[in-house]
């Protein structure tokens, strides 16, 4: 495959995963905060971009929650919003037409014209739990429409790739936000992960839909209740979302499915990108949660961003760019 072909489908994969849990941390952040102090509420809302990495972009506009949900998902100028991670899948996938199926651009394409033709001003200020839903279900009707009409070849294998790496990203901006959130209102004597390094237990009743909303948000709350029935203590929570090696969307979970990928493409060439992987996929498999509140926890869901980073531009050197060694090595001297 085309080196520009592969990276086009690997960032479909990531935009259109983007657009998603963009959506979704907008909504859980929104729904959560509709009866908190203005003070809170604009604090926390400014949170929410530095976890998206978008306080920049953002400039020094007030931290108003109606210009917030804007700039995060139609402002044209933030390459982070949800219009423009839709409108780059969209242009990615259009792209590699003859790679994919006709279905899978077909629900692209799909997602792309529903919001061009939707007031989203409007819902914005009037019912944004529909447009947060509308773009949540699309997204995912996408992810099924790739996996059950095109063939398990490479073009596939980087669009996982791509979607896999941005949830795992994703489910840690999640976690710390949340972890930032609750920092902020209850201040050091409630840290989830102070000096002490103590395990927090048993949630107050607020803190308790807080980290239902976090579950939710991340398509967690059910599978959650089955495991832990009742309990909502924030280290399992924590756990969960980390560490379960079932649930779809934990970073753990993410990862070794995304090393999979790298495995079969790499062709058993010696891949730096696979190592870097292995490596960020190894500091979760042998942790318990524990260790995590020890460490402490932003610096560790830090440290796991980093490295999914690291991963990326791994990928991009060896897949993506014309080198004379590497992964691409076959194609480049052609």
């Amino acid at each position: 495959m085309l080196a520009r072909l592969a990276e086009n489908l690997f960032w479909a994969g990531r935009y259109t995963e983007r657009a998603e849990d963009t959506a979704r941390m907008v909504d859980v952040t929104y729904h959560t905060l509709l009866e908190s102090p203005f003070g809170e509420v604009a604090q926390t809302w400014g949170q929410l971009l530095d976890v998206l990495h978008l306080r920049r972009s953002y400039g020094d506009r007030s931290i108003d929650p109606e210009q917030v949900m804007r700039f995060l998902v139609m402002e044209p100028a933030n390459p982070g919003s949800i219009t423009s991670a839709v409108t780059k899948a969209r242009e990615n996938v259009r792209s590699v037409r003859e790679l994919v199926s006709t279905e899978l651009w077909e629900a692209v394409n799909d997602l792309y014209l529903v919001l061009a033709a939707r007031d989203l001003e409007q819902e914005l200020a009037e019912q944004p739990f529909e447009l947060f839903r509308t773009v949540r279900r699309m997204s995912m009707t996408t992810y099924g429409v790739a996996s059950e009409t095109m063939p398990r070849d490479e073009g596939w294998r980087f669009m996982a790739l791509g979607r896999l790496l941005e949830r795992a990203e994703m489910t840690c901006r999640l976690i710390d936000v949340r972890y930032a959130q609750l920092e902020a209102i209850t201040g050091p004597s409630r840290r989830l992960a102070g000096a002490t390094g103590e395990i927090p237990r048993g949630p107050d009743r607020t803190d308790f839909h807080h980290w239902i909303a976090v579950l939710k948000s991340a398509s967690a709350f059910e599978a959650y209740r089955r495991r832990h029935r009742a309990s909502m203590d924030p280290a399992d929570v924590v756990e969960f979302l980390l560490l379960e090696p079932d649930l779809p969307r934990s970073v753990l979970f993410c990862l070794r499915s995304a090393m999979h990928q790298l495995e079969v493409l790499r062709d058993d060439r010696p891949s730096r990108a696979t190592r870097r992987l292995g490596r960020a996929t190894s500091s979760l498999e042998y942790r318990d949660v524990n260790e995590l509140f020890e460490v402490g926890l932003h610096d560790f869901l830090e440290g796991v961003q980093q490295q999914i980073g690291a991963v990326t531009e791994a990928i991009t050197d060896e897949y993506f760019h014309h080198h004379p060694s590497g992964a691409m090595q076959a194609i480049a001297t052609g």
